[in-house]
Protein backbone atom coordinates (compact mmCIF):
# COMPACT_ATOMS: atom_id res chain seq x y z
CA UNK A 1 0.00 0.00 0.00
CA UNK A 2 2.88 2.24 0.55
CA UNK A 3 3.68 1.85 -3.23
CA UNK A 4 0.20 3.07 -4.32
CA UNK A 5 -0.15 5.57 -2.13
CA UNK A 6 3.29 6.99 -2.96
CA UNK A 7 2.05 6.64 -6.66
CA UNK A 8 -1.13 7.71 -6.29
CA UNK A 9 0.34 11.48 -4.35
CA UNK A 10 2.91 12.02 -7.40
CA UNK A 11 0.30 11.56 -9.66
CA UNK A 12 -1.93 13.76 -7.79
CA UNK A 13 0.69 16.12 -7.55
CA UNK A 14 1.83 16.34 -11.36
CA UNK A 15 -1.86 16.48 -12.42
CA UNK A 16 -1.80 19.56 -10.72
CA UNK A 17 1.77 20.72 -11.85
CA UNK A 18 0.79 20.59 -15.34
CA UNK A 19 -2.75 22.26 -14.71
CA UNK A 20 -1.23 25.21 -13.20
CA UNK A 21 1.22 25.44 -16.61
CA UNK A 22 -1.86 25.19 -18.65
CA UNK A 23 -3.48 27.75 -16.77
CA UNK A 24 -0.64 29.80 -16.74
CA UNK A 25 -0.02 29.30 -20.58
CA UNK A 26 -4.39 29.94 -21.23
CA UNK A 27 -4.02 33.23 -19.30
CA UNK A 28 -1.21 34.90 -20.86
CA UNK A 29 -2.39 33.94 -24.68
CA UNK A 30 -5.57 35.52 -23.50
CA UNK A 31 -4.22 38.58 -22.34
CA UNK A 32 -2.38 39.04 -25.51
CA UNK A 33 -5.23 39.01 -27.58
CA UNK A 34 -7.61 40.58 -25.74
CA UNK A 35 -5.29 43.99 -25.80
CA UNK A 36 -6.18 45.40 -28.74
CA UNK A 37 -9.78 45.30 -27.62
CA UNK A 38 -8.87 47.29 -24.34
CA UNK A 39 -7.31 49.87 -26.69
CA UNK A 40 -10.80 50.41 -28.26
CA UNK A 41 -12.14 50.71 -24.51
CA UNK A 42 -9.37 54.03 -23.62
CA UNK A 43 -6.87 52.05 -22.22
CA UNK A 44 -3.99 52.03 -24.96
CA UNK A 45 -0.44 51.03 -23.32
CA UNK A 46 2.80 52.72 -24.65
CA UNK A 47 5.83 52.40 -25.30
CA UNK A 48 6.51 56.08 -26.39
CA UNK A 49 8.91 58.16 -24.24
CA UNK A 50 6.58 60.78 -22.21
CA UNK A 51 6.33 64.06 -23.34
CA UNK A 52 8.52 65.87 -20.33
CA UNK A 53 11.11 63.58 -21.54
CA UNK A 54 11.47 64.30 -25.65
CA UNK A 55 11.74 68.13 -24.64
CA UNK A 56 15.10 69.26 -25.56
CA UNK A 57 15.31 72.23 -23.77
CA UNK A 58 14.30 73.69 -20.33
CA UNK A 59 11.20 75.10 -19.64
CA UNK A 60 11.05 78.91 -17.91
CA UNK A 61 7.78 79.64 -15.69
CA UNK A 62 6.69 82.81 -17.06
CA UNK A 63 2.84 84.43 -17.34
CA UNK A 64 3.49 86.51 -20.78
CA UNK A 65 0.46 87.52 -22.62
CA UNK A 66 0.43 86.70 -26.29
CA UNK A 67 -2.02 86.81 -28.77
CA UNK A 68 -2.58 84.08 -31.61
CA UNK A 69 -3.06 84.05 -34.83
CA UNK A 70 -4.76 81.24 -36.60
CA UNK A 71 -6.61 81.20 -40.08
CA UNK A 72 -10.07 81.17 -38.76
CA UNK A 73 -9.26 83.41 -35.54
CA UNK A 74 -6.93 85.42 -33.14
CA UNK A 75 -7.34 84.77 -29.36
CA UNK A 76 -5.52 86.25 -26.71
CA UNK A 77 -3.60 84.05 -24.67
CA UNK A 78 -1.40 83.36 -21.89
CA UNK A 79 2.13 81.76 -21.86
CA UNK A 80 2.47 79.60 -18.54
CA UNK A 81 6.49 78.50 -19.87
CA UNK A 82 8.52 79.03 -22.60
CA UNK A 83 11.66 77.84 -24.39
CA UNK A 84 14.28 77.39 -27.28
CA UNK A 85 11.55 74.73 -28.47
CA UNK A 86 8.21 75.69 -27.52
CA UNK A 87 5.42 76.88 -24.67
CA UNK A 88 2.49 76.10 -23.08
CA UNK A 89 0.01 78.04 -23.54
CA UNK A 90 -3.26 78.45 -21.52
CA UNK A 91 -6.52 79.33 -23.44
CA UNK A 92 -10.06 78.56 -23.27
CA UNK A 93 -10.13 76.92 -26.70
CA UNK A 94 -7.36 74.99 -27.62
CA UNK A 95 -6.24 74.75 -31.37
CA UNK A 96 -6.31 71.77 -32.74
CA UNK A 97 -3.49 68.78 -32.89
CA UNK A 98 -0.46 69.73 -35.39
CA UNK A 99 -2.64 73.25 -36.51
CA UNK A 100 0.05 76.11 -37.55
CA UNK A 101 -0.32 79.33 -36.29
CA UNK A 102 1.42 82.87 -35.63
CA UNK A 103 2.01 83.43 -32.04
CA UNK A 104 2.73 87.51 -30.54
CA UNK A 105 4.59 87.05 -27.38
CA UNK A 106 4.69 90.37 -24.98
CA UNK A 107 7.51 90.28 -23.60
CA UNK A 108 7.95 93.18 -20.87
CA UNK A 109 9.87 95.83 -21.92
CA UNK A 110 10.73 94.70 -25.08
CA UNK A 111 9.10 95.06 -28.53
CA UNK A 112 6.70 91.42 -28.75
CA UNK A 113 7.86 88.52 -30.35
CA UNK A 114 5.97 87.02 -33.57
CA UNK A 115 6.86 83.42 -34.04
CA UNK A 116 5.39 80.49 -36.37
CA UNK A 117 4.33 77.67 -34.26
CA UNK A 118 2.17 74.29 -34.25
CA UNK A 119 0.15 72.52 -31.78
CA UNK A 120 1.85 69.41 -30.61
CA UNK A 121 -0.33 68.48 -27.48
CA UNK A 122 -3.63 69.47 -26.24
CA UNK A 123 -6.06 68.81 -23.47
CA UNK A 124 -9.08 70.45 -24.92
CA UNK A 125 -10.87 67.20 -25.27
CA UNK A 126 -9.91 66.12 -21.46
CA UNK A 127 -12.88 66.96 -18.84
CA UNK A 128 -12.71 70.13 -16.94
CA UNK A 129 -12.24 68.63 -13.32
CA UNK A 130 -8.90 66.77 -14.91
CA UNK A 131 -7.30 70.36 -16.19
CA UNK A 132 -5.56 72.40 -14.17
CA UNK A 133 -5.17 75.08 -16.84
CA UNK A 134 -6.60 74.42 -19.93
CA UNK A 135 -4.30 74.75 -23.36
CA UNK A 136 -2.20 73.26 -25.34
CA UNK A 137 1.63 72.94 -26.13
CA UNK A 138 3.19 74.43 -29.37
CA UNK A 139 6.69 74.00 -30.92
CA UNK A 140 8.12 76.51 -32.33
CA UNK A 141 8.81 75.92 -36.19
CA UNK A 142 10.08 77.70 -39.10
CA UNK A 143 11.25 80.81 -37.66
CA UNK A 144 13.99 83.03 -38.85
CA UNK A 145 17.74 82.41 -37.40
CA UNK A 146 16.55 86.51 -36.33
CA UNK A 147 13.85 85.05 -33.98
CA UNK A 148 15.27 82.21 -32.59
CA UNK A 149 18.48 84.93 -31.21
CA UNK A 150 15.63 87.15 -29.96
CA UNK A 151 13.74 83.83 -28.42
CA UNK A 152 17.31 83.03 -26.62
CA UNK A 153 18.19 86.58 -25.65
CA UNK A 154 15.03 87.31 -23.99
CA UNK A 155 15.04 84.19 -21.75
CA UNK A 156 18.34 84.38 -20.83
CA UNK A 157 17.74 87.87 -19.93
CA UNK A 158 14.35 87.33 -18.03
CA UNK A 159 16.61 84.49 -16.34
CA UNK A 160 18.88 87.01 -15.22
CA UNK A 161 16.73 88.97 -14.00
CA UNK A 162 14.68 86.67 -12.27
CA UNK A 163 18.01 85.13 -10.58
CA UNK A 164 19.20 88.88 -9.53
CA UNK A 165 15.69 89.50 -7.64
CA UNK A 166 16.07 86.50 -5.97
CA UNK A 167 19.60 87.83 -4.33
Amino acid sequence: MDSNFILNSISIGGAIFAGLILFWFVSMYLKKRLAPDQSAQGYRPSTRISWEEKRRHPRIATSWQASIEASDRTDIVQIKDISLGGAFVVCSEPLALNDKFKISISIPSQEPLRLNAEVVWSNRNMSADRVVNRGMGIRFIENTEKDRKRLNETLVAFLEDSQSHRS
